[in-house]
């Protein structure tokens, strides 16, 4: 997870900008720590939390990352992955194919979206009329 303060760090040094970063203790005895990175020159406050200083720190600079790329700041192809990266799926077309939105064909639908699936439910106790 340090890689995206890394990258993030890069970005600010070639735009001769500064990330601030503020840690704070979040929650009572689960020891959660809550982060918030602000960059001078821009409004948006990239949020994280984590049980974990570093990765609270991490989470807020992967936030603000992807705030900068929504907004057309940072190429996504320039911005580290998290973890495996996922594969781009194209079925010919042009267009990138996928079962929802974003996610890739073959992987599991999260949960929301396999209850739909899963057709009507019974109820478990039937009422007397």
């Amino acid at each position: 997870m340090g890689d995206i303060k890394n990258f993030l760090y890069a970005w600010c040094g070639k735009k001769k900008l500064t990330a601030n970063y503020d840690i704070r203790a979040a929650g009572n005895k689960n020891r959660q720590f809550m982060c918030e990175v602000r960059v001078d020159g821009y409004s948006y406050i990239g949020m994280g939390n984590s049980t974990s200083k570093k990765d609270a720190q991490s989470n807020a600079a992967r936030d603000f990352v992807n705030y900068l790329v929504r907004m057309g700041e940072i190429s996504a192809s320039d911005v580290p992955a998290l973890g495996a990266s996922v594969p781009d799926v194209h079925d010919g077309s042009g267009q990138e194919s996928g079962g929802f939105g974003n996610l890739p064909a073959n992987g599991p639908l999260p949960p929301h979206l396999a209850r739909k699936n899963e057709g009507p439910r019974r109820p478990l106790l039937r009422f007397l009329e």
